[in-house]
């Protein structure tokens, strides 16, 4: 434990104002260094695909991440403000001595407890002292400023190496190394931290499935018909309300209760899912029915009007450096195959099908992007808004999803997290569309972010604090697997991601604790 002197009077905090300002630059570069690693697995694959251009990734994914975090952040905030550590062992309790005139710090207070706060006549001259009340102590407030520290650097350098890190896991190893750095091994709940962690293993597997899954059924659906595009235009109505239907359902049960959604129980918010998801098929279906085609054959006659640019320039065309992954080998006849062979074999997708699943990716990512937003602003928040919360009020762990401040912090971490995507993004954008596997496409794109979303807001719901990180590469290795077998995958690529991923606890945790070493000299 810290030998930290301080009198715990009810305007104690007052002493500790530069180490909330230290605290918020630290968020501020904690969010910066997601915005340029994790925001990245929103529009990685359609930035890939050629679906949107990078500026307009920037535009979608800043109004999307904002709206995510604003609106359901608050739920994983929770979890991780107050899942993985007992944070009784931080309370202090202090005790007016009416002898000195100062507060004592006791070891109970007993039924006499005031819990954290105060308002503003107990510390103005005059006013009647505070008997006895319960704060967290100072210290606590330092091991979470330290956390950020760790987790910022971490996150910051994977971005420089353009490498997809996990800001979750992180946050998780930092907190826990500093915790017990002050505290030893009392309070760490090991049970839950165990299941967070087994989590980020499971994570990345159920949405590679869930997503290769999905690439099977377009390519028995779609890809393995002679008129691959008439098949297209067909089922992508259908794909379409599946889409809405599962992601809005994840959004709308147990939602946000600023808009009134966490009132609706299941079949309520399943019943409007559906609805919606219906919409979206009919306005496919029948008044864009021919807006979609055509909105194809545009995007195909610009794609091939650009291309026949670069070969009359002497461009050739871009070819992969990543020596481990190449052009899987097409067999001949390859749509009178057997059945059970296009498990394995590579179909090639037609240019012209593969416009048609552009519409289907920008609605994926836009929802792959909210649940980033919902998900991993949290990240942030957690440690800053517990430091917030004990500076305003001396305690840490009150009730803070009634809040507006908690609101205003998911804000201001989104809009932390959208300027490192603006700078430093297209780093790791530029790994995940062309260093993992061979041929990013719309449809490939579609599935890796259904399978990720779908994911992620399920785990949203129960409150578990995945990373969206390691269901997006396990959802580009399984699609990319179910391509083309191993042939366009950059395994050694994703080698070196997991390399990543296993220093992540000991890097932010080695510098958590030596930022607490150095923070603990001003106190």
């Amino acid at each position: 434990m810290l030998d930290i002197l301080i009198q715990y009077a009810p305007n104690w905090t007052e002493h500790t104002t530069w180490l909330v300002i230290v605290a918020f630059v630290f968020a501020f570069f904690v969010s910066y260094g997601m915005g340029a690693n994790d925001s990245c697995n929103d529009w990685g694959p359609a930035v890939g695909a050629g679906t949107v251009k990078l500026y307009q990734a920037y535009i979608l994914s800043g109004i999307l991440n904002v709206a995510g975090a604003v609106l359901l952040g608050y739920k994983v905030v929770e979890t991780l403000r107050t899942g993985i550590i007992e944070f009784n062992i931080f309370d202090v309790y202090a005790q007016y001595n009416e002898t000195t005139n100062q507060y004592d710090t006791v070891d109970h207070c007993g039924n006499a407890t005031l819990v954290g706060g105060w308002k503003a006549p107990d510390i103005m001259p005059g006013a009647p002292p505070v008997e006895c009340a319960k704060y967290t102590s100072i210290d606590f407030m330092l091991t979470q400023t330290a956390s950020l520290a760790g987790v910022a650097a971490f996150m910051i350098l994977s971005s420089c190496y353009k490498i997809p890190v996990s800001a979750t896991h992180a946050v998780v190893g930092a907190s826990v190394a500093t915790s017990f750095y002050i505290r030893g091994n009392v309070g760490i709940k090991w049970g839950e931290i165990i299941s967070i962690v087994i989590s980020w293993f499971i994570s990345p597997v159920i949405a590679g499935i869930i997503a290769g899954g999905m690439y099977y059924i377009i390519k028995y659906s779609v890809l393995i018909r002679q008129d691959t595009f008439k098949w297209a235009l067909r089922l992508c109505p259908v794909f379409m309300c599946f889409t809405l239907v599962v992601n809005l359902y994840a959004c709308i049960y147990d939602g946000s209760k600023y808009l009134g959604l966490d009132k609706l129980n299941a079949t309520e918010a399943f019943l409007i899912s559906v609805a919606i998801g219906v919409a979206g098929w009919a306005l496919l279906t029948f008044p864009l029915k021919n807006w979609l085609p055509n909105r194809a054959k545009r995007l195909y006659d610009k794609e091939t009007i650009k291309m026949q640019k670069r070969l009359e320039a002497g461009k050739a065309p871009k070819s992969h450096k990543i020596k481990d992954m190449r052009e899987p080998e097409v067999a001949e006849n390859i749509k009178e195959l057997p059945w059970y062979k296009y498990f394995w074999a590579y179909v090639p997708e037609d240019r012209l099908t593969k416009k048609v699943f552009n519409t289907l990716q920008i609605v994926s990512s836009s929802m792959l992007s909210f649940t980033h937003g919902a998900n991993d602003t949290g990240n942030t928040i957690s440690p800053l808004l517990a430091i917030w919360l004990c500076y305003e009020s001396g305690y840490a762990f009150g009730n803070a999803e009634t809040r507006d401040d908690t609101q205003l912090l998911l804000g201001y971490g989104s809009l932390a997290m959208i300027v490192g995507f603006v700078t430093l993004g297209h780093r790791t954008i530029k790994l995940l569309a062309h260093e993992m596997t061979v041929d990013m496409s719309p449809i490939s794109g579609f599935c890796i972010e259904v399978g990720t979303a779908f994911t992620v807001l399920i785990c949203v719901k129960l409150g578990i604090p995945i990373s969206s990180t390691h269901c997006t590469v396990g959802a580009v290795v399984f699609v990319g697997m179910a391509k083309s077998t191993s042939e366009g995958v950059s395994f050694g690529t994703f080698r070196k991601i997991c390399f990543f991923w296993l220093l992540c606890f000991p890097m932010s945790a080695a510098i958590g604790i030596g930022t607490t070493m150095i923070l603990q000299q001003f106190l």
